[in-house]
């Protein structure tokens, strides 16, 4: 799904790739104060523990070629909007989260044919989730 540019011990620079497999709708993560731009893996928990975003949609980007970073954050912000209200029963306009995404890079779609757009919700006035938000209304 999503890699993040690291080194290792030659000083060579590579982008681990993220596979999500099952994971989907319904996933509850906790990400830190310091996750960066580059996320390398998913901090999947419990839904009933508290955590900041919950997967509410994994959409295919459409492109045959790797558009670029700044296309596939266009793309998801149009792509990920449909899929809230039905996830969470309101529009995203009257509700009280807010919604976000991750984006393939061109590593993990050229080496692992990753096309995932992962649409995550989050609440909107930072305090944690607990439980689901699938059809609460909020």
């Amino acid at each position: 799904m999503v890699g993040s540019a690291c080194s290792d011990d030659d000083g060579i620079d590579e982008e681990p790739v993220i596979n999500i497999g099952t994971t989907g709708p319904g996933t509850c993560m906790e990400f830190g104060d310091d996750v960066g731009a580059h996320v390398t893996e998913l901090p999947v928990v419990e839904c009933s523990v508290p955590h900041t975003h919950e997967i509410y949609a994994v959409v295919l980007s459409q492109e045959p070629v790797y558009p670029g970073f700044e296309s596939l954050e266009i793309a998801a912000l149009a792509r990920c909007l449909a899929p809230f209200e039905d996830y969470v029963g309101v529009s995203v306009f009257d509700s009280t989260l807010f919604y976000s995404w991750l984006v393939p890079t061109l590593t993990s779609w050229d080496k692992e044919d990753d096309r995932e757009i992962v649409c995550v919700i989050g609440n909107g006035n930072g305090a944690p989730l607990v439980g689901s938000v699938r059809g609460s209304n909020l």
